[in-house]
């Protein structure tokens, strides 16, 4: 599968759970564990991140802190990632993804679809991975957690009409 379309692919399912949810929603812990809707796409924000540093590493750039950071420990990456973004507004945390989500679909247009097709080219992630494993990877984890979002909206939803059919 072409990956620009897989990267595209994930956009979609992002906006899709994101639609129609209150911006009152957004602030609500339950959705992830104790992460509201703010906290996945704030986490989805910084993978986002992750996948723009990966991809310039196929475009001569070097590997970053923050992959880095992410080989290490995905644990403390997201926490820290998470955390870094709790003050912001639920705009500007998706205005974030969104800007990513561009540079990111830029970016893999540019490296040559043999290359993003091929074994062994991310020896510091799994020297059997190519990128387009990377990526696929990438895109379970995101329609995972819109999974979440897309219950949780559902669950909140039905809990408000509930409180407004006691009332």
């Amino acid at each position: 599968m072409n990956m620009s379309e897989v990267l595209q692919n994930a956009n979609l399912l992002v906006i899709r759970a994101l639609d129609g949810l209150p911006e009152k929603e957004w602030d609500i812990p339950g959705a992830c564990g104790d992460w509201s809707v703010k906290d996945i796409v704030a986490h989805l924000a910084s993978y986002e991140h992750v996948i723009i540093d990966v991809l310039n590493t196929f475009l001569g750039g070097k590997l970053t802190p923050s992959v880095e950071r992410w080989i290490q420990s995905r644990a403390a990456f997201n926490a820290a990632e998470v955390e870094a973004r709790k003050y912001a507004t639920a705009q500007q945390v998706m205005d974030d993804y969104q800007t990513t989500q561009v540079e990111a679909a830029s970016l893999i247009m540019q490296i040559p679809p043999e290359k993003v097709q091929q074994p062994g080219t991310m020896p510091w992630y799994d020297r059997q991975y190519s990128l387009a494993d990377f990526i696929s990877q990438a895109f379970e984890h995101m329609r995972e957690h819109c999974a979440q979002i897309t219950l949780f909206h559902s669950r909140i939803k039905e809990e408000m009409e509930g409180d407004s059919a006691a009332t």
